[in-house]
């Protein structure tokens, strides 16, 4: 009988803690200072000028206060984004690569409604970048430093060659071969005997925009599960483009990780890199900078990369202070001075027909190339296993360098990797 009256006062007690919790909680009031923790995964002239942007959010609004880190580069962050999430201490908000895979990919889709805000003007965003800041097909982080890949060249060595690429820019890749290869015979300025027509910063990005190019959808989504589509005739096609190039001793196999070290050294003609390289690079070149639009296969498409603003916290007023940040960071006029300072493009189109951008793309050809393709740029889809797609690329990739294996078994060994790793 004790026993039982004890339980019952256990459970009484149990009740009213829950009801005074509930009562609690529907009337807890916001604090007059919101203090948001916030990471950024950008440095140099890009974090600077984020920073300058936060900073000045910050002291308009007496009801937020942020303490903004610097996470490190993109994978430094996402190996501390995902290990903040798992022990209860991830930042409230952050400004990261594929940071919708840590919104969406625990199935927080909350950003969608966050960006019906009237204030915020959602069909003011390119339909790309919007789309690079799904999870799956639906929204789950918003674009903020996004980028695309542009053909830079070394104009020492293409004159030398004889090569006039702002009259003639090759607008296909087996044209873009001949200019290279051109590059190559008749250019060499430092008479280097490391020296080469084409390289890439980035081959997995690179070879996703050119998959897109030719009609390949990289990977697809079929009954709610995703499946691999870069190994199919299409991938094929692109990847023996790919190993034409190697094979021709335009382009080494096996070293991506040197190729802008070796541009800026002047020992290669062509490179492939994001767009943020014109901040970075022009004026500081031992020689002239120029760049061209990305040539294409069947369509001159352009695969977009870069950063996210994403909000990880659950608590209300932390995520509703976090939303006021983006807004602010996302307003036309303040992410077009973040983009034209930087090198990244602008994610509104209203900021084309600023006098501010009109000036900045008549004083900068190079920044205006990566402008002009946004018309036809894209974001490839975006899911759980992304990043682990990704490095099966590179080893693809290395072993068609290498010749480990023929264009057909290497991508077909990546796919299979990938299917596996999905199931």
């Amino acid at each position: 009988m004790m026993k039982k009256a004890t339980v019952f006062v256990l459970m009484l007690v149990l009740g009213m803690s829950l009801v005074f919790a509930q009562g609690s909680k529907e009337t807890v009031a916001r604090p007059e200072v919101v203090k948001l923790q916030v990471w950024y995964a950008i440095s140099g002239a890009s974090g600077e000028q984020f920073l300058a942007l936060a900073k000045a959010f910050d002291a308009t609004r007496a009801d937020i206060e942020l303490e903004l880190t610097y996470s490190g580069s993109y994978a430094d962050t996402a190996t501390k984004v995902s290990a903040a999430l798992l022990s209860g201490d991830a930042p409230d908000a952050a400004i990261m690569a594929a940071g919708q895979l840590y919104t969406g990919g625990r199935g927080d889709y909350s950003m969608e409604d966050l960006v019906k805000d009237p204030a915020f003007n959602v069909n003011d965003i390119f339909k790309g970048m919007l789309e690079y800041g799904m999870f799956e097909g639906r929204i789950a982080a918003v674009p903020y430093g996004i980028s695309s890949q542009v053909m830079y060249y070394n104009k020492d060595i293409t004159d030398k060659a004889g090569l006039d690429l702002e009259k003639n820019p090759p607008a296909t890749w087996a044209q873009f071969y001949q200019v290279a290869k051109t590059a190559m015979e008749k250019g060499n300025v430092n008479n280097s005997s490391d020296f080469y027509g084409f390289d890439t910063s980035d081959g997995v990005w690179l070879f996703k925009t050119m998959l897109g190019q030719n009609g390949n959808d990289v990977v697809r989504k079929v009954n709610d599960r995703v499946q691999p589509a870069f190994h199919e005739a299409s991938g094929v096609e692109v990847g023996t483009f790919w190993k034409s190039m190697v094979d021709a001793n335009l382009m080494p196999a096996g070293q991506h990780n040197n190729a802008e070290k070796k541009f800026l050294a002047g020992n290669l003609a062509f490179i492939a890199a994001s767009s943020n390289r014109v901040a970075r690079w022009q004026g500081n070149t031992n020689f002239k900078l120029g760049a061209i639009m990305m040539p294409g296969f069947k369509n001159r498409s352009i695969a977009l990369g870069g950063n996210v603003g994403v909000i990880l916290t659950d608590d209300t007023f932390k995520r509703e202070a976090s939303w006021e940040l983006l807004k602010y960071l996302l307003e036309e006029k303040n992410h077009t001075a973040f983009a034209l300072s930087t090198g990244y493009l602008p994610v509104r189109k209203s900021a084309q027909n600023s006098a501010v951008v009109k000036e900045a793309l008549a004083a900068n050809p190079l920044y205006k190339v990566a402008f002009d393709q946004l018309e036809n740029a894209w974001a490839y889809f975006h899911f759980s296993e992304m990043g682990t797609m990704d490095s099966f690329f590179w080893y693809a990739l290395d072993e068609i360098e290498k010749n480990v294996s023929s264009v057909e078994v290497a991508l077909k060994k990546a796919a299979d990797s990938l299917v596996k790793e999905i199931e």
